[in-house]
């Protein structure tokens, strides 16, 4: 059987649903579905309860993850080892970020990657939650507050910052507020799903804790940065996006002030993969390099 089928398995399992998956894996949800069916028809099992909150996996699901999670792997190694790639600075090299830095930053380093080695070609996941790293689902991740896993190399290259966001015309409609307390009497954009817990997304929750109900919630950064430039609420934002937009300014710059650990981190397995080093070597330096940029400067 065409291995893909068990990749589609993997990505609903560790997402829960074919539209998170479908984004994990940059195809569109009917092909993660077909697939999953493709499985469950040859192994004559059902693999997942279809549910109106998403897909939860069946004892049979949950028998055989684990062993598809380490063929999976194995898959991975095998690719790099057989390839005969390691020394060589040609091939892929997949990165995975989140949604704010694989869009507003990733993409210029990317190109000047290109330009310094052109014979290594990226493969970019920009998703939540993060790819594993650990099972070789990608070689590079570059992660925002705990790196999460002792396994992984890591580096913190840079802190970014995250400030309180709003579009002068909501300002000029509703005044800016002057203390935290006032957030209270403010329409604010909150953050769901996977997003929910971003940094800058509890600190705002908290702040907004017993305070007036959010006028409009939603798992999705780029949608929510829209929604706050068309004048819809005040909303958190990492600061390197701030300048991507004419139109919004920072509110209680002083008081909702947030900085938290940027991390490069790659898996022990690439230690001698020279094009995963170069790769990374040039992102730590790009990352270093912009820390203004990151903090807002």
């Amino acid at each position: 059987m065409d291995w893909d089928a068990y990749r589609y398995f993997l990505a609903v399992a560790d997402t829960g649903s074919l539209s998170a998956a479908a984004r994990a894996l940059a195809v569109s949800q009917p092909t993660v579905g077909r697939q999953v069916q493709v499985l469950e028809q040859a192994l004559n099992v059902r693999l997942f309860d279809r549910r109106p909150d998403g897909y939860a996996m069946t004892e049979a699901g949950q028998g055989i993850l684990e062993l598809v999670r380490d063929i999976d792997g194995a898959m991975a190694v095998i690719e790099r080892q057989v390839g005969g790639e390691n020394g060589r600075l040609v091939g892929k090299v997949r990165i995975t970020a989140a949604q704010g830095l694989g869009t507003y930053w990733l993409p210029a380093q990317i190109h000047r990657l290109a330009a310094r080695y052109p014979d290594i070609g990226i493969e970019l996941s920009v998703c939540v939650p993060a790819v594993d790293l650990a099972r070789h689902q990608a070689d590079i991740a570059i992660r925002l507050g705990d790196p999460g896993d002792d396994s992984l190399i890591g580096r913190r290259v840079a802190r970014a910052g995250f400030g309180l966001f709003a579009a002068d015309s909501y300002i000029e409609r509703r005044g800016a507020p002057r203390s935290l307390a006032d957030l209270a009497g403010h329409d604010v954009i909150e953050s769901t799903g996977e997003i929910a817990n971003l940094p800058q997304a509890r600190i705002l929750r908290d702040h907004m804790a017993g305070g007036r109900a959010i006028r409009l919630a939603c798992d999705n950064l780029l949608t929510q940065f829209a929604a706050m430039v068309a004048g819809c609420g005040l909303l958190a934002l990492p600061l390197y996006m701030a300048t991507a937009a004419p139109g919004i300014r920072r509110v209680l710059a002083d008081s909702f002030d947030v900085e938290t650990d940027l991390w490069l981190l790659t898996h022990r397995d690439h230690k001698a993969t020279a094009r995963v080093r170069a790769v990374a070597e040039h992102l730590c330096a790009s990352a270093r390099r912009d820390q203004g940029h990151f903090l807002g400067r």
